[in-house]
């Protein structure tokens, strides 16, 4: 069988590259070895933003007793986990269908390169065998979008067991109950976000981060960093930063954990969250010729290009944030570049980051500090939630939106929002620093009210007269 594009991982960055190279004409096969979706759909995005949500229900209905509700509500966490995979098994379930809309042909099995043009597929045992057989496929193509993605790193000091120790993974397919206490071992996204859900429905948390701050490598303004960190405070997670674990001694009631300030505490769970690692074993790479980084990941060019033509990489098998933002972000580049030629170039500055825990964080473009390290006279402007109608009637008004634009012309730089919906509000941001109005951007618009976006024009009120005259976002006229 014979494809213009073939692309191999079904997560979010290979299924979005699967349906960019589709609707440019291209005739694409999609490969995945394990369950469709990928990392996102099966043990990241998709059950974190299901269970986030109950979480932050929990929390919203007893902060409004008294205020219009009676009752307080406790969660049930066998009960919301059982709801996620429902949830997860929805969507699934759906997905070879909406490929076969598309014309994307899918194959659900091990690929293999046999070199730069030829895949071979070892079909899995329960999917359906195109040829009617038990055999490998092989499929002939043109290009190759790589979009394997990554697993959790381990921690030696800290091995996973996947019953006591785990890592995400293990927390979204084997945790079944919940765990009176865990420890979790970094205090990134997976940290923060994983150990607020478990919290709110009654275990206790505590993170420990061998930095600074908790998120300490993301694009946030430390102003974020500090609000999450007092929050956790307020509501009982212990965070422990500038810490590492020095031991793990499992028993039979849980594990002994020994820290790197001497101190020694027992949790009935620890979960490892100290990164990730790029997925490029038994893919057949050194077949094709295709080049690794010194720490593994799948070396590209500018245009997403491995060191052989025609056969591009995406998403967390590459250098680069490893999210599915930044994947979808590389999934249209490398898609265009394989159909049309190499024109476009990734540029992770336009995607978001965004964060589900004690608040939802989101941010875009530069920060303040990295603004001025970039040469702009920065300046950032800040709103707190605390003036807004819609968060006061929702009695939900801790945060803030941060616009950071050029002092000396007005260019709009990036931002950040932190409070309800802010996943949503940043796309808003997004836009702007993409427009050729840049902080007029938010003048233009005409909004809904009571409406969280409204805040965005707002929080620029004071500076659109000294800026009478528009200039464009910072991604205005880049590609």
């Amino acid at each position: 069988m014979k494809f213009d594009v073939i692309v191999v991982g079904s997560g979010p960055g290979g299924y979005k590259a699967a349906i960019t190279a589709a609707h440019l004409g291209a005739r694409v096969a999609l490969i995945e070895a394990g369950l469709a979706g990928g990392t996102c759909l099966n043990q990241g995005c998709i059950p974190k933003k299901t269970l986030f949500h109950l979480a932050t229900l929990i929390e919203s209905v007893n902060d409004l007793q008294g205020r219009g509700l009676t009752g307080r509500v406790g969660g049930d966490f066998t009960a919301a986990m059982r709801h996620k995979t429902e949830v997860v098994d929805g969507i699934r379930n759906n997905f070879s269908v909406w490929l076969r809309r598309l014309g994307i042909r899918f194959f659900n099995g091990r690929a293999s390169l046999l070199d730069s043009r030829h895949i071979q597929v070892q079909i899995n045992p329960d999917a359906v065998h195109p040829g009617g057989g038990d055999g490998p496929v092989v499929l002939e193509t043109e290009k190759i979008i790589l979009a394997t993605g990554s697993r959790p790193k381990e921690l030696s000091l800290c091995p996973t067991d996947g019953r006591q120790i785990l890592h995400s993974r293990d927390f979204m397919f084997k945790l079944s109950h919940l765990p009176r206490s865990i420890l979790f071992v970094g205090g990134g996204a997976v940290g923060v976000e994983l150990g607020f859900l478990l919290h709110q429905f009654g275990a206790r948390v505590t993170i420990v981060e061998h930095g600074a701050m908790l998120l300490d490598t993301v694009r946030l303004p430390q102003r974020a960093k500090v609000m999450l960190e007092r929050k956790f405070k307020r509501i009982g997670v212990e965070v422990r930063k500038n810490t590492t674990v020095v031991a793990c001694d499992k028993k039979d009631d849980g594990v002994t954990v020994h820290l790197s300030d001497g101190s020694v505490a027992d949790y009935e769970m620890v979960l490892v969250a100290v990164g990730r690692q790029p997925y490029t074993e038994g893919m057949g790479l050194e077949n094709a010729g295709v080049e690794l980084t010194p720490d593994g990941f799948i070396r590209t060019t500018e245009y997403l290009e491995t060191s052989i033509r025609g056969i591009y990489a995406i998403g967390d098998v590459k250098k680069g944030p490893m999210n599915a933002n930044a994947a979808l972000h590389d999934a249209k580049v490398a898609a265009a570049n394989a159909v049309k030629g190499n024109l476009l170039r990734p540029n992770y500055l336009k995607v978001p980051v965004v964060f589900d825990t004690a608040f939802e964080i989101a941010a875009v473009g530069l920060t303040e500090d990295q603004a001025d390290d970039a040469g702009f006279e920065a300046e950032a402007v800040r709103l707190n939630l605390g003036g807004s109608g819609k968060a006061r009637a929702q009695n939900d008004y801790e945060g803030f939106a941060e616009v950071v634009h050029d002092a000396e012309t007005g260019q709009l730089l990036g931002g950040c929002v932190v409070g309800p919906e802010a996943g949503e509000q940043i796309h808003m941001m997004a836009a702007a620093c993409q427009s050729t109005r840049g902080l007029w951007f938010f003048k233009d618009m005409s909004y809904s009210h009571p409406s969280w976006s409204e805040e965005l024009e707002t929080v620029i009120d004071p500076y659109t007269t000294a800026f009478a005259q528009s200039q464009p976002g910072i991604f205005a006229n880049t590609d």
